[in-house]
């Protein structure tokens, strides 16, 4: 019969952490048909820990990232370890399950996390899945050997009063349809929890293996769109050889990197302050992260050259199959010739011929212009709320509307912005 014992670590080494014994366990109930998929002996132990714990983690993650129920490249070691300790000043922690006996342990789920206020009109306190702006999927790791039986475990240590937690779950940016969505919604009704979505959106998402490289823009494009493609190549190769460039390999991709950091560097997002490059943390962070994946052949960054500069460059990131469209920037000089478009444009044919990639992520807004016309494909996303101490389902109504309502605004001021940058272009 397979036990669930609670801890709660809180060490300064990261490595003396992931080994130390948690210092408070509390016995919990046998978890219901468990015991015929866990080895006997088995104890399943969920624990917390500090951010900085996830160095101790890398190896495991690898391996739990290779058996996950829904890949996502943001939650490999390669991009966590480097974002966490750079991309927020708010206290991270991981909550941690596993599956220990006398000879082993094995990481069955891992969900980096924040305890936050919601805003009105909920003003409840709330443990929110941890994502950010550089990595917009919240598919979290979780084995696929028995992902029913780990996802109760999680929701009983959230609830635990060891770990004295606020008493909503939020998981933010993920796929509606997805088979975590699925595992964890079932696992809340089975508790008698309830749970709702918030912030549905749909985004662009690219099934690469429907379609063959040469048709794939005549399909997207139409027959017109295809013409001007093709004419605006033409007349960039007036200005100098034109070159479409996929780097894979890390030297590649290394060299690739930093064409796409000093392109964002030099256009809008350098003036206003929020290029990668400009900061030294994110920066960091970007090139330790890409590189990383790179040595792993997850990463590919695809660049349009005119002359033998950089034009235009996106950055593509995958796992298991699954990719992501994570960032690209553009030489706004040759803006009229519209060079994001059109490496957006060859880097589809490129993915559709990739035999390592078989779906892509646009991770971009709902409505973005370029990536929609290429990618006709849709993906659900959204917010999942669990209740875990609301059997009359109110505080998660509160919480999807206050979680809804913060959307509004940000979106109000997102479209504000843009109108703001075509109106008023800043200046070097």
């Amino acid at each position: 019969m397979a036990n669930l014992t609670l801890g709660k670590v809180d060490e300064r080494d990261g490595e003396r952490a992931i080994a130390a014994t948690a210092r408070r366990v509390v016995e919990a109930p046998s978890l219901d048909g468990f015991a015929s998929l866990a080895p006997a002996g088995d104890v399943r132990r969920v624990s917390i820990y500090d951010a900085h714990a996830v160095f101790g983690l890398v190896d495991e993650l690898e391996h739990l990232g290779a058996r996950a129920l829904e890949p996502n490249v943001f939650f490999t070691p390669r991009f966590l370890a480097p974002a966490m300790p750079r991309l927020d000043d708010r206290r991270v922690r991981l909550m941690v399950a596993r599956d220990e006996d006398d000879r082993r342990s094995r990481l069955r789920f891992l969900m980096p996390f924040t305890v936050e206020r919601l805003q009105r009109p909920s003003r409840r306190g709330a443990v929110r899945a941890w994502t950010h702006p550089f990595g917009p999927l919240g598919v979290l790791p979780l084995d696929r050997d028995d992902p029913a039986g780990t996802a109760r475990s999680l929701l009983d240590a959230l609830r635990a009063p060891e770990h004295a937690l606020p008493p909503l779950l939020v998981l933010p940016d993920l796929p509606v349809g997805g088979e975590l969505a699925r595992c964890l919604a079932e696992a809340a009704q089975e508790a008698n929890m309830p749970f709702a979505w918030a912030d549905r959106s749909a985004r662009a998402f690219l099934d690469a293996d429907g379609h063959e490289p040469a048709e794939v823009l005549r399909q997207a494009l139409g027959p017109a769109g295809f013409r001007d493609h093709r004419r605006r190549l033409r007349q960039l190769a007036d200005l100098g050889e034109v070159a479409f460039e996929c780097a894979a390999e890390p030297g590649a991709v290394r060299e690739a990197l930093e064409d796409f950091l000093h392109l964002e560097a030099s256009g809008w997002k350098g003036r206003r302050r929020s290029a990668l490059l400009i900061d030294r943390h994110r920066a960091a962070f970007a090139r330790e992260a890409v590189n990383g994946l790179a040595e792993r052949g997850m990463a590919r960054v695809y660049t349009l050259r005119v002359a033998g500069a950089a034009a235009a460059s996106l950055v593509v990131l995958h796992a298991q199959g699954h990719a992501a469209a994570w960032k690209t920037a553009y030489d706004e000089r040759l803006r009229r010739y519209g060079p994001g478009a059109l490496v957006a444009a060859l880097a589809t044919q490129a993915l559709v011929a990739d035999p390592a990639i078989h779906t892509a992520d646009s991770c971009t807004v709902p409505d973005h212009g370029v990536m929609n016309r290429l990618w006709r494909g849709r993906i659900a996303v959204g917010t999942l709320v669990v209740g875990l101490d609301d059997p009359r389902g109110e505080q998660v109504a509160d919480a999807v509307a206050a979680i809804e309502g913060a959307r509004r605004r940000l979106n109000r001021r997102r479209i504000w912005r843009e109108r703001l940058r075509h109106l008023w272009p800043a200046r070097g």
